[in-house]
């Protein structure tokens, strides 16, 4: 009897199933989908990802939820994408620079001085590089989905910076990647990586001398209290892509996909115009908070920083995804 009840129940919900399918609507299992950053809510990547929440909520019924874990609270980034490698975590906006680790097309993204300005930063981030970038992602584990940005990054130091001999010997943290270590060593600083949620404290401490952020983190993230010195030099325009696991995203309904990528792409774009508007208007607010800014030539910068061109793009497959950039 017991048998036969499981069977009626089987059949009526298949036929359920069933029902709805042949009615067009699609089929949503209940799901929640863990998102990690790094920023404190304060931001333009908080807003972001609430922004992706919604949008995804709005296109699902409410039956995919985005759950947010602000300011590092899972992890700094190699532990996020790490996590979404294993399993812990499903979404994140992790810098090119941590991607690229697992992903190292995405160093083309990292090269030193590889954007003039914002206008052509944003046009390359929103054309033909995302498929490209999408493309040789995917088999790594990580589904890309949009491009956040932190901005062109400057350089804060203990002591002002006036000219690129200023950074001889001094102690400068960087992201966890190859390519901007040999960058800072290439400006004469001692390059030293380290996890973004230590960089505070190992200013404080005197760990490091120095550090690169965009006017917007420089000021959200306080570093300011820890090295009030801001040197405008733009060697890099940071890039967050917004990635899901490539295995969890593809248990998801195709209709959940869709949405997800229509709301990275949009929720990206959006945050580019977000940050900007930001750093325009907050370098006036450091100052106004004693911060004393300096404007180095960049000209020894830029000739410091062939030889990273020399050192990283040396197959054709990169210099082909560089001409996505520099053409």
């Amino acid at each position: 009897m017991f048998n036969s009840a499981k069977s009626n129940l089987g059949r009526s919900l298949l036929a359920a199933v069933g029902l709805t399918m042949a009615s067009g609507l699609p089929v949503f299992a209940d799901t929640t989908l863990r998102f990690a950053h790094f920023s404190v809510e304060d931001d333009p990547n908080h807003r972001a990802a609430v922004a992706l929440s919604e949008m995804v909520a709005a296109a699902t019924g409410n039956d995919v939820t985005v759950k947010i874990a602000p300011n590092s609270q899972l992890g700094g980034e190699v532990d996020v994408v790490e996590g979404i490698l294993l399993g812990t975590i499903d979404m994140a906006p992790p810098s090119a620079a941590v991607l690229a680790n697992w992903v190292p097309e995405m160093n083309v993204l990292n090269m030193p001085f590889v954007f003039r300005d914002w206008d052509h930063y944003s046009t390359v981030l929103n054309g033909p590089i995302f498929d490209e970038l999408s493309a040789a992602a995917a088999p790594k584990g990580i589904r890309l989905l949009g491009f956040m940005t932190s901005g062109p990054r400057h350089i804060m130091t203990k002591s002002p910076v006036n000219s690129i001999s200023d950074l001889v010997g001094q102690k400068i943290r960087t992201v966890q990647n190859p390519v901007h270590v040999a960058t800072f060593n290439a400006f004469g600083a001692n390059a030293t990586a380290i996890a973004y949620p230590e960089v505070y404290g190992s200013l404080q401490s005197g760990v490091v001398d120095g550090a690169d952020a965009a006017n917007t983190n420089y000021f959200t993230q306080k570093f300011y209290e820890v090295a009030p010195n801001w040197a405008q030099v733009s060697w890099l325009f940071y890039t967050n892509p917004i990635v899901i696991s490539e295995r969890v995203f593809q248990k998801l309904d195709a209709d959940v996909q869709a949405a997800l990528l229509e709301a990275g792409r949009k929720v990206g774009m959006d945050q580019q115009n977000d940050w900007r508007a930001s750093d325009d208007k907050l370098l006036e607010v450091l100052q106004e908070n004693g911060v004393t800014v300096t404007r180095p030539d960049p000209a020894p910068f830029r000739v410091a920083a062939q030889k990273i061109y020399d050192e990283f793009m040396t197959t054709d497959e990169q210099k082909q995804m560089l001409s996505l950039i520099t053409n």
